[in-house]
């Protein structure tokens, strides 16, 4: 079993519950707080022999930045006790640019943090108030320039679009606004109604209503083209780079590689199998303090499952996979593994070219039509 290259460290607590959110998260007072990170890193330290062959770290939620200062302080003080830095290429962490003050970008940055993202979702005032966000423009331009001025370049901003009133005028405002603020990285999502989401609730009420799907398409594309016209990188369905700005932990995900995973609802992948910890906290508190994590979820994925995700995960980035890495991974060409690939590519759904098997980008918009014949 390869040793896991990344880290994936869940904080689930945000200062406020957003419209469209349905990850693990709750609003929690101090004490709880301390209590769950304090139990993070007895979990770090139950699994840090799996830290030594680690090059990115991840700090997502949730909302990180949420914890309060010494709180964060004292979670990055003992991952730096437990971690040699020394070989992480890249550390990230989720931030809300609300919280950005030059004392929190000071922890971030002496607790060896190296790359921000910051989940900004527009600067447009209605969008915001229906995401339910609490930050303004001006919180965004405050916070881009405390960490600019202590010397952080990789800089990832969110944003999401699909709205009902979103057009293409309205969302390359956003764009503009995120490039001309120093965003080396930038995630345009489409906005998705998820189960148990306030958005949905409103939708099922006739109170909110998403962009038509060929709108959305149409938007989508527009997205793509300006940010190439303007040095970016398309390199995933949704994620676009500055040149050698991609982010490797994500990457980590997409190539289908190990790795693991702390914290309450975290998830890992070892070997062939794939454990979620368990997402109550209390529950989580206990196991750790036991010394046995509880698992909300373990699955062990035959070869066919491994084939399967290689193919679903992979064939989100541009690149697509590699064909000859995929027959040396599983001992079988991608084309025996998988006939409906033959025709993909006759309906010009998939290409096939220089060892690469990939969506062409003028088709990433439909790229769960493709995705969906691999499962």
């Amino acid at each position: 079993m390869s040793e896991p290259k990344a880290l994936y460290v869940h904080i689930p607590f945000c200062s406020s519950i957003c419209t469209y959110c349905d990850f693990y998260k709750l609003v929690a007072k101090r004490e709880r707080k301390e209590k769950y990170v304090e139990h993070l890193v007895k979990e770090g330290e139950l699994k840090k022999e799996s830290f030594s062959a680690l090059e990115t770290i991840y700090i997502g939620g949730g909302t990180p930045t949420a914890l309060p200062l010494n709180l964060l302080d004292y979670l990055l003080t003992n991952l730096k006790r437990l971690i040699d830095l020394g070989n992480i290429e890249e550390y990230s962490i989720e931030a809300n640019p609300n919280d950005i003050t030059p004392e929190l970008a000071l922890v971030l940055k002496e607790g060896g943090v190296n790359r921000i993202s910051l989940g900004v979702q527009s600067f447009d005032k209605e969008k915001l108030k229906i995401l339910g966000r609490k930050h303004s423009e001006d919180d965004v331009r405050k916070a881009l320039m405390i960490l600019r001025d202590l010397g952080f370049k990789n800089i990832n901003v969110d944003l999401i679009y699909g709205l009902q009133d979103d057009s293409f005028p309205k969302v390359k405002k956003d764009l503009k606004k995120a490039i001309a603020m120093g965003a080396t990285h930038i995630s345009a999502y489409s906005l998705i109604l998820e189960e148990k989401t306030i958005l949905k609730k409103l939708h099922a009420e006739g109170k909110f209503n998403r962009l038509d799907d060929d709108l959305e398409a149409e938007l989508y594309k527009k997205i793509s083209a300006y940010l190439k016209r303007r040095g970016f990188l398309h390199y995933e369905i949704s994620n676009f780079a500055r040149k050698n700005f991609q982010s490797k932990h994500n990457l980590t995900y997409w190539n289908n590689m190990n790795y693991m995973g702390i914290g309450a609802g975290a998830s890992y992948y070892l070997g062939n199998t794939r454990y979620t910890n368990i997402t109550n906290i209390d529950k989580y508190c206990e196991s750790i303090a036991s010394g046995r994590p509880a698992y909300k979820e373990v699955t062990v994925l035959s070869s066919e499952d491994r084939m399967q995700e290689e193919m679903i995960l992979g064939l989100r980035k541009t690149e697509g996979i590699s064909l000859t890495e995929f027959k040396a991974k599983y001992g079988i060409d991608c084309f025996q593994a998988f006939p409906v690939i033959r025709n993909l590519i006759n309906l010009q759904l998939l290409e096939a070219k220089h060892d690469r098997l990939y969506i062409p980008e003028e088709k990433l918009y439909l790229s769960n039509e493709v995705l969906v014949n691999f499962i």
